[in-house]
């Protein structure tokens, strides 16, 4: 195939494009028009510079909507600053502790090293901008900003070195603060993919050594073991045939009866699987976003076939009888001092085709209830509840009566929509009282039910016509009024704050923000600023350095205050000041103004886990927990219903809660799984992951690397 050379469009040919765009563009198809209107912006800026740089924005754009990064814009490192500690393991307790102060001191030496780095080019870059005259353009400004220093020829003085080392102590001084780690202080590491996640048998064999028969005569002088290891793994379908007895005996009336053993030891009355089994498919399924296709295709034999829908239904049963424990721990929830939040779309067909339906014939939509319209909210579930209880009273009555035909329903069981819409509200109304929302998002909101256990964290999801701001106040309405200050962690954007007076008047509400999320833009436009981004970037470096570093000497309230304090905060100064630099160039109508601008505008909220110990910095890992959700709507897994919605959520609930408290989650979903409906029903609260590993005398799990 021959290549066809290609000519450039002159500036009146793409004006005349742009023009041509301009003036067809309604009735061009959606994703025509908004690649046309990527191209539009440089084919109208005519020629030059400013062609080029609305050229650049352009294809930056478009790779952003590929994720493609191409090499010349990925951060170059700058080699490992521990490169020079040696990783061995430390013989002593003396030694450790050596070995951690020196590979603390290193990364600070060059952390503030680099640092000045960073100060010297932004310092010369603003009497660079200072000495441009007024008409300069920004092409200009552009121009010079790619002159200045590269950071590897800026070399550091004695009195800067001198300098540096002397903070570097101070550090390791902070670090070293109070006795020891306190247990309480830990930092979760809770993920959705923990390690051990797999169930371990073990085998031995003996290999014997045979003399072959050329040596039959020879004489053994040593016999010596050495030990081997080989790992076996493989997807088995194990088919258990019952022999189950049955006993037909006459009583002294004369009357017959049935005598059979229960099969309950094996799995659940009326599904073919055993207790086992349901534990894998949740774990496959809630923990990993196995495709039920996919897994029925995996698991199916000439003898026996799995389909997606028996799975689900598996699922489903699973989550029924998950579902008190799911309630108890959000009520347990209620009770944290400290919780954190995120949320993300998702979408259901069920909720989907409804509301597309409704913008079609609006006056049909006001006739015909939404598929939630039963547990829309807490009133309307109760409401739910009592026609189920009604309808389950009288089928009782027919038997009572000798009715054979009353046999149980659908209609008298309770869905999970219903259950957990009792408790947590499903649609939430718009805050400008324009009706309930319409966009359907999967929160996910973490909390310690004990401030001083670190196991006791919950991680509780719940998808609702709502935002994360809408859970917060769920959870807050169940909340001991004596229990007054609660501090709400999320990226303070509105939607994500509790708004009821209510809730306010009961409770002191205090809201902090996220630093990965001031620190996020810029990252994403570090291109167009990298003199002022990479400042900024490192200034963030160094605060994730003194929480990993807090990580490594053990944290205590002591050591936790003396970093924050002090290092962190004299960082956090050095943000704002950039932050401040950096609205004199960039507008509020811009990525990286509208960066600078959160960062001043919500300092005393990013910053008050300096003062506070228990805080987080950042609400990274509520963020990572959302992850999985694109793995589900890859594999469309849990998108038909609503009520596959809620049976993942209940099943990620008590996973994800499971993997925070070390304990084995097969074999506690097993135990679960085995223990009688009515027991759970009656004392959900023992049957919590947590309270689970502290009774059942397992050794936990060990928790997943940070």
């Amino acid at each position: 195939m021959s290549a066809r050379a290609t000519t450039e469009l002159n500036a009146e040919q793409c004006r005349a494009v742009a023009a041509w765009i301009a003036a067809n563009r309604e009735g061009l198809p959606a994703p025509v028009r908004t690649f046309l209107g990527l191209h539009e912006a440089y084919l109208a800026a005519g020629e030059g510079d400013p062609l080029r740089r609305a050229f650049e924005a352009a294809w930056r754009e478009l790779r952003r909507a590929l994720h493609v990064t191409p090499s010349s814009e990925k951060r170059r490192s700058s080699g490992s600053p521990l490169a020079g500690i040696p990783c061995a393991p430390a013989m002593s307790e003396q030694a450790e502790l050596e070995a951690r102060i020196a590979r603390g001191c290193q990364l600070a030496d060059w952390h503030r090293g680099l640092g000045k780095g960073h100060d010297e080019r932004v310092e010369r870059l603003k009497k660079r901008l200072a000495k441009m005259s007024k008409d300069r353009t920004d092409d200009g400004a552009q121009q010079d900003l790619e002159e200045v220093m590269p950071l590897d020829k800026i070399e550091l003085t004695e009195e800067e070195r001198a300098e540096t080392q002397a903070a570097t102590g101070r550090f390791i001084a902070h670090l070293l603060e109070g006795e020891r780690a306190d247990p309480a202080m830990k930092s979760a590491s809770e993920t959705l993919m923990p390690g051990c996640a797999v169930l371990v048998h073990q085998e031995r064999a003996n290999l014997p050594a045979l003399v072959p028969e050329d040596l039959a005569d020879a004489q053994v002088v040593k016999t010596h073991h050495e030990p081997r290891v080989r790992y076996d793994f493989s997807v088995t379908l194990t088919r258990i045939e019952l022999d189950v007895e049955k006993k037909v005996v006459v009583d002294r009336d004369g009357e017959r009866h049935v005598i059979a053993p229960s099969t309950l030891e094996y799995g659940p009355p009326r599904y073919s699987v055993t207790w086992d089994a349901l534990a894998t498919l949740a774990m496959l399924t809630g923990q990993f976003a196995m495709p039920f296709n996919r897994l029925g295709t995996l698991l199916s034999t000439p003898q026996k076939r799995f389909t997606a829908g028996t799975l689900g239904r598996m699922l489903h049963y699973v989550a029924q009888r998950l579902v008190p424990i799911y309630l108890e721990l959000g009520t347990q929830l209620s009770r944290s001092d400290y919780l954190a939040g995120d949320d993300t779309s998702c979408r259901v067909l069920e909720v989907s085709s409804w509301f597309e339906k409704a913008r079609a014939d609006p006056a049909a939509a006001k006739s015909e209830k939404p598929p939630w319209s039963g547990y829309a909210t807490p009133s309307d579930a109760e409401q739910s509840l009592r026609r189920c209880e009604q309808l389950r009273q009288a089928r009782v009555r027919r038997r009572e009566d000798g009715d054979r035909q009353a046999v149980r329903t659908r209609e008298e069981t309770p869905s999970l929509g219903v259950l957990i819409g009792k408790r947590f509200a499903f649609e939430s109304p718009r805050r400008n009282g324009d009706g309930p929302k319409e966009a359907m998002h999967t929160t996910v909101v973490t909390g310690r039910s004990v401030a001083a256990d670190p196991k006791s964290l919950i991680v509780f999801y719940r998808s609702h016509l709502g935002s994360c701001g809408n859970l917060f106040e769920s959870i807050l309405k169940g909340r001991d009024s004596k229990l007054n200050d609660v501090v709400l962690q999320g990226d303070l954007s509105t939607s994500n704050l509790v708004t009821s007076e209510e809730l306010l008047q009961r409770f002191k509400i205090r809201f902090i923000g996220c630093s990965a999320h001031a620190r996020r833009p810029f990252a994403l436009y570090e291109d167009e600023d990298p003199v002022m981004c990479g400042a900024m970037l490192h200034q963030f470096l160094g605060l994730a350095i003194h929480e990993q570093q807090l990580d490594v000497f053990g944290r205590n309230p002591n050591n936790v205050l003396a970093v924050r304090g002090n290092e962190s905060r004299e960082l956090w100064n050095a943000i704002r000041a950039l932050a401040n630099d950096m609205t004199e160039r960039w507008s509020k109508a811009t990525n990286l103004g509208a960066g600078a601008r959160y960062i001043i505008n919500h300092f005393d909220e990013l910053t008050a886990y300096l003062d506070d110990p228990r805080l987080e910095p950042s609400n990274t890992p509520r963020e990572r927990m959302l992850r999985t959700e694109k793995l589900i709507e890859g594999s469309s897994l849990f998108r038909k219903s609503l009520e596959g919605r809620f049976v993942l959520d209940v099943v990620r609930t008590i996973l994800q809660t499971a993997v925070a408290a070390g304990a084995p989650a097969h074999q506690y979903l097993v135990s679960v799984l085995r223990t009688s409906e009515d027991d759970i029903a009656k004392h959900p609260e023992r049957f919590t992951p947590r309270a689970w590993a502290a009774n059942a005398n397992v050794p936990a799990t060990a928790p997943p690397a940070k």
